[in-house]
């Protein structure tokens, strides 16, 4: 037993499961070697199988050749004929895998079989020549020939049968002979295992309890403990262990000393800091503080020494120290909050101190807290945030007076503006065309005034951070035409030839129409303008980026072109490529830095690519949803559009058959059926007639307007229910639909575009009486000399409260023209006056103002008025907008409720 100890416990145990694995490997072994050899001789035995199935696939074949054959020599049928040469066909195949195996056998019955099929088949020929002797001689040979064969076959089936059956034998007798062995060594491994067993158990067992003893006696702390004898296994070196243990223990005691030795100077350390310290534990319970902290309140020192809660302690601060706005337990309540999310926060004290409270957790799973006096730090602070607010003040009044900077130099322009348009009309009137040039100077350089006022106050309200987006769901398609129809004419100028570019699908787009389509402006009108007798190019796309549907817009030209330091200083406000640019083509650089701006304020950017010569690529990148800019969700528009299932019924309404043709694709494309109306009387009678699920409305057609059919739709119970959506070329109108205004225009005034305003809200046949309420003269002598040329009368009024007035003591009038901001009473207040009134409510008012318009603002008109009408900025872009929808002639009169529709 002691010899074993000269081994450790490892190696003894490898050779009790070598043991085990010597035995089970030999007995595993002898068992593969029989099973292998078993397993070939079922190889064997399978083969035989196999050659048995192929010798009995060829004896059928022959036996169905030998009758056919004889059916064939007594019936002459062609049916036997073919069966025997099936039947002659697979007695070759089987004969040909009988082969493989047997070979001097397949090759004599192939020998036989074919000698018997020639003599069968010779007869049938004597039988069908009508030698019938002939015929049975042959056949009688060929017979003799069949008997052989048949022999054959039989001959080799025995054969087969009897291997087979030796092979099964041998198969069995091997299983026996592996099991019998397999027993015998199983049996003697479990022996001798049992017997090795017990042998390294005891060397073990017994030296690990006097091990045991020693342990209890050591624990006790007797001083004389018996140890096992040394040896040189695992046993050995936990005595070895144990001799150690006193003198560890001694250790022990010694470092428990100096760990409260360190202890001691921490706490000294912890004392000595200016901040209030306290330490909790896991269990959240207070362990350790100094004196900053327990002289925050007399309570503290007696919370510490009985190591109270978290919880009770700053129940005690709210209740006592903390100065708190909405009472203890609504402060306890949010501290706690803090206390789970470890997390800083700020607290005055009914002293006047300010205290910073910062927790940290500890390694064992408790945390510390550290108050902090930040008065001072609070108290400048406090200075820093009335200065900030001072700057948001003055912001404000910046913002005020750049509002009405807006009204002031806008007003005098409209008086150029407009004036001079009145003059260039005269002058034709009257034949004095040598006055058209200088009166268009004039207009032209007003408007470029305008411009340039226009760019510098766009460019401080960014500045500023008070330029506010109008989301709108608008058609691109719609957008990109207006876009072309108003660039043609500053193309033509150069001899530039504009091609535009647009991926089908591009659909709708939810942002501020208004700065998207200014943006386009700017680029394609400076494309042009850089450009002489070249080409012009835009190109609208969708790009995927990041999962999110994107809008792509490229303007390329084949102009000047730039460099790389140019296009450095290109988005820089007042600058342009280079001061030649400026005194070549003029302007004042503001628009692309407007333009990217907004851009980026849209959630996108405007990116360039040049070479000096060959001409510049603007890309102008918008995101489709907006909540990629600010994570605002979708409005009710787009939610509204899903609102007809895609089997629904839609009626389109527009006069022009192309419009027409390409909103009935889009909406064919996503399952819809349509119906089509060229003016409002074929709408309303299709409406009735049909009852479809929603209405597409164009504004401008002839006979029937959209405005009237809109009316008539409301007002007809059987139809008032149907959803309609006004489909308008424009995308400035979209703007203004949305805000609810009889129509709205921007200083200074198109005359115009404010005529046929006005003939439309106020009829035909020139009845009728229009209220201008101006307090600028000039502009109010403008609107009237516009009014008066349509046959109407004219009634004034300096501000809102003379227009109250006019009304008490008149009928009311065909329409009003309202400027917003006047003395004593503006427009908006008067909005709400007339709309408060039942019999001034329907009363269609065109809203007249140079003033900046906030969101606020829109949506005071968006409740107050009935329809708008925006207008661009640029001269030579409002001139061929104004060109265009003069064109359209709208007789009704607009009359009717609040639009609730959507714009498409």
């Amino acid at each position: 037993m002691e010899a074993l100890r000269r081994f450790s416990i490892r190696v003894r145990l490898v050779v009790l499961a070598a043991g085990f694995f010597v035995a089970m490997i030999g007995a595993s072994l002898y068992v593969g070697g029989m099973l292998t050899r078993s397993w070939d001789t079922a190889a064997g035995a399978s083969r035989i199988a196999a050659t048995i199935e192929v010798a009995d696939r060829a004896r059928a074949a022959f036996n169905d050749l030998r009758y056919w054959q004889a059916d064939l020599a007594v019936s002459l049928l062609t049916l036997s004929e073919r069966n025997a040469a099936s039947a002659r066909a697979r007695l070759k195949s089987e004969l040909a895998l009988l082969s493989q195996t047997y070979p001097d056998i397949a090759a004599t019955i192939s020998q036989d079989s074919e000698r018997f099929d020639t003599l069968a088949q010779a007869a049938v020929e004597a039988y069908t020549s009508d030698q019938r002797v002939i015929g049975n001689t042959q056949f009688a040979q060929a017979r003799q020939f069949g008997i052989v064969v048949d022999k054959a076959f039989a001959g080799l089936s025995e054969t087969l049968m009897r291997q087979a059956q030796d092979a099964r034998a041998g198969i069995l007798d091997q299983f026996a002979s592996a099991a019998r062995v397999s027993a015998l060594v199983t049996l003697a491994a479990v022996l001798i295992g049992a017997i090795m067993t017990l042998v390294i158990l005891a060397s073990i067992l017994r030296p690990l309890r006097g091990i045991v003893d020693a342990v209890g006696a050591i624990t006790r702390g007797e001083a004389e403990v018996v140890l096992p004898p040394p040896s040189r296994d695992e046993l050995g070196r936990v005595t070895e262990a144990l001799q150690l243990l006193r003198e560890s223990l001694a250790e022990r005691a010694r470092l428990t000393r100096e760990a409260e030795r360190q202890r001691s100077t921490l706490s000294d350390a912890i004392e000595s800091i200016a901040q209030g310290f306290a330490l909790y534990g896991p269990d959240a319970r207070l362990r350790i503080t100094n004196a900053r902290f327990r002289s925050f309140h007399p309570g503290f020192g007696a919370m510490a020494a009985a190591h109270a809660t978290f919880e009770e302690v700053v129940a005690l601060a709210g209740r006592d120290l903390i100065e708190t706005e909405h009472g203890a337990d609504a402060w306890l309540t949010s501290r706690l909050s803090t206390h789970r999310a470890r997390e800083s926060r700020i607290d005055r004290f009914r002293d006047g101190r300010w205290m910073q409270i910062t927790e940290r957790p500890t390694h064992d799973g408790g945390f510390t807290v550290l108050y902090s006096d930040i008065s001072e730090l609070r108290q400048r602070q406090i200075e820093s945030e009335d200065a900030r607010e001072e700057a948001e003040r003055a912001t404000r009044v910046k913002s005020e007076f750049l509002a009405n900077m807006s009204h002031e130099l806008r007003t005098p322009l409209n008086a150029i503006i407009g004036y001079s348009q009145i003059l260039q009309e005269d002058a034709r009137d009257d034949g004095q065309d040598a006055f058209l040039p200088d009166l268009a100077k004039i207009e032209s350089a007003g408007n470029h005034l305008l411009g340039l006022i226009n760019g510098i106050l766009d460019l401080s309200k960014i500045e500023a951070g008070r330029m506010e987006i109008y989301d709108e769901s608008f058609s691109i398609e719609a957008m990109l035409h207006d876009v072309e129809a108003l660039i043609q004419p500053l193309a033509r100028q150069n001899a530039n030839e504009l091609v535009v570019e647009k991926e089908t699908g591009l659909g709708f787009i939810l942002s501020d129409a208004t700065k998207v389509k200014q943006a386009v402006l700017n680029l394609l009108s400076n494309a042009s303008k850089f450009t002489k007798e070249g080409k012009v190019t835009l190109r609208a796309e969708t790009d995927e980026k990041h999962g999110a549907r994107w809008l792509r817009i490229a303007v390329s030209d084949t102009g000047i072109g730039m460099s790389e330091e140019q296009m450095g200083r290109l988005f820089q406000a007042f600058s342009q490529a280079d001061t030649s640019t400026t005194r070549k083509f003029g302007g004042t650089g503001l628009g692309l830095a407007i333009s990217r701006s907004f851009a980026r304020m849209l959630g996108g950017d405007i990116t360039v690519s040049s070479r000096p010569g060959e001409g510049s690529t603007f890309v102008l990148s918008l995101p489709y949803d907006p909540a990629l800019r600010d994570g605002g969700a979708l409005p009710g528009a787009e939610a509204g559009a899903s609102a007809v299932s895609g089997s629904g019924l839609v009626l389109v309404v527009d006069d022009d058959p192309a419009s027409a043709h390409i909103i009935g694709s889009h909406l064919a494309r996503e399952g819809y059926r349509l119906i089509y109306a060229s003016d409002g009387h074929a709408a309303l009678e299709l409406a009735r007639l049909e009852r479809p699920d929603i209405v597409t409305l164009d504004i401008l057609m002839p006979q029937l307007d959209g405005w009237s059919t809109l009316s008539a739709f409301k007002n007809d119970p059987a139809l008032a229910d149907i959803p309609v959506v006004i489909v308008s070329v424009s995308n400035e109108k979209a703007l203004g639909f949305s805000l609810g205004a009889a129509a709205m225009m921007t200083k200074p005034i198109d005359r115009n575009a404010l005529s046929e305003i006005v003939r439309r809200l106020a009829g035909p046949g020139g009845d009728g009486t229009v209220l201008i309420v101006e307090d600028d003269p000039p502009t109010r002598e403008l609107m009237a000399r516009a009014v008066g040329r349509l046959n109407l009368s004219v009634a004034m009024a300096f501000n809102g409260r003379e227009a109250l007035d006019w009304l008490s003591a008149h009928e009311p009038p065909s329409a009003i023209l309202l400027d917003l901001q006047m003395p004593e009473m503006d427009g908006f207040e008067f909005l709400a006056r007339i709309r408060s009134q039942e019999r001034w409510s329907q009363i269609p008012v065109v809203v007249v103002t140079a003033k900046e318009l906030t969101l606020d603002e829109r949506r005071i008109l968006e409740a107050s008025t009935h329809r708008v009408v925006a207008k661009g900025k640029a001269a030579y872009l409002e001139l061929t907008e104004a060109l265009r929808q003069a064109r359209a002639t709208m007789p009704a009169a607009q009359v009717g409720t609040p639009r609730e529709e959507a714009e498409a």
